[in-house]
């Protein structure tokens, strides 16, 4: 391909981007301002969560079936293990909303799932404590991903199809017209056909009109006291009860020990991170400390409240909670793939498989995904973390 064409912010979606566009034979760069793989941005706290059945929609799950078979392939590639099955567990309430939409999915699209009273929990995941009124979901398809092996693995792959990495690389300024695209990086300006910016909760800062907010998400790393926390015995666990805390816990690769967020556990920035994130205990406010160290005693048993680590990590969030992708009607030649609304990681491969595929004609996103239209209208929204 001649286009050139620059990734600008390497996270999840971004090192997706640069590898499905190395594959289509693109010269392709991608710039980082840290380095890639790093635990400043969305992508840091070394664990998300998998699910294939998805109660946000039945839209997503091609992407994240997709998604899968783009992660068994980079592992193959690669040589090395991202991705730890043993499923996923919804507890909540039976007639509320949102177990019932997760339910409904699993339902509609003849996925494989398990509907689990709270004395089946118990019995086969001891470690997790439920209310006497829950039941739970179990996707068999579900698991964790390691983040930073996610990211160095796809940019590496990139390398050797041919893709540059330019990593402590800021770039300052994009300014588009139509015969193509300038940015500014550490001062100098680079030229290119086409640039799709995927900067995360940073992306104020290079297109301050896009309808997007930014939190930031506090998590806790914990020891086991006891055994029972392999991904078989500890799946990773997201609760919906409306009205309570909602929680999420994932075993660690280890086997032994566990990370632990808590919905509330967030801190509402809006436009900016106003502080670096930072996998560091230090960096959970007394508050978030609170709330974490409440909250974890509550939802697992065996394990240590003292918090052995943790940290604070940007997102970048839409009204609707949709990705924002395509390209910007007002700057030609200027891509997006912003605003992943915690989608990030089960969905990246796939939405960076898309924009390579738009980029190369193969995919119209306005008629085929209108979902994620940037054009798409809305207010600007308040960071709330919704479920």
């Amino acid at each position: 391909m001649t286009s050139r064409i620059a990734v600008v912010g390497l996270g999840a979606l971004g090192c997706a981007t640069l590898l499905a566009l190395a594959r289509k034979g693109y010269a392709v760069e991608g710039f980082e301002q840290y380095r890639v793989g790093n635990d400043i941005g969305a992508s840091g706290g070394r664990t998300r969560q998998h699910r294939l059945i998805y109660g946000e929609g039945a839209a997503y799950t091609s992407l994240l079936q997709r998604a899968s078979q783009l992660w068994q392939q980079l592992e193959q590639e690669q040589q090395t293990q991202l991705f730890w099955g043993g499923g996923f567990l919804t507890i909540g309430t039976p007639e509320s909303a949102w177990f019932q939409a997760v339910e409904n999915s699993a339902k509609q699209q003849d996925l494989p799932h398990e509907r689990l009273s709270r004395a089946a929990i118990n019995a086969r995941f001891p470690r997790l404590n439920l209310d006497e009124d829950e039941e739970g979901l179990f996707d068999p398809a579900g698991g964790i991903l390691l983040t930073h092996e996610l990211l160095i693995a796809s940019a590496q792959q990139a390398q050797q199809l041919g893709a540059e990495v330019h990593e402590h690389a800021t770039v300052s300024e994009i300014t588009a017209n139509e015969t193509g695209v300038d940015l500014r990086v550490n001062g100098e300006i680079r030229r290119f056909d086409r640039v799709i910016v995927t900067t995360g909760a940073w992306s104020k800062k290079l297109l301050p009109a896009l309808p997007i907010a930014s939190r930031r998400l506090g998590m806790s790393f914990h020891l086991g006291k006891e055994s029972g926390f392999d991904s078989q015995a500890f799946p990773p666990t997201m609760r919906v009860t409306p009205g309570r805390a909602m929680w999420n816990t994932q075993p660690l690769p280890d086997g032994k020990n566990f990370k632990f967020f808590v919905g509330d556990a967030e801190l509402n920035e809006q436009h900016d991170p106003q502080l670096v994130a930072t996998e560091a205990t230090d960096s959970l406010t007394p508050l978030l400390y609170q709330r974490i160290d409440q909250h974890v005693a509550e939802a697992v048993n065996g394990g240590h409240r003292t918090i052995v680590g943790g940290g604070t990590w940007p997102e970048a969030y839409t009204w609707d909670q949709a990705p924002l992708l395509g390209e910007l009607a007002t700057e030609p030649h200027v891509w997006i793939g912003i605003g992943l609304s915690g989608h990030g990681f089960k969905l990246a491969p796939a939405l960076g498989e898309l924009l390579a595929q738009a980029i190369a004609g193969e995919v119209d996103l306005a008629r085929d995904w209108p979902l994620f239209s940037p054009a798409r209208q809305f207010a600007e929204p308040q960071a709330v973390y919704s479920r």
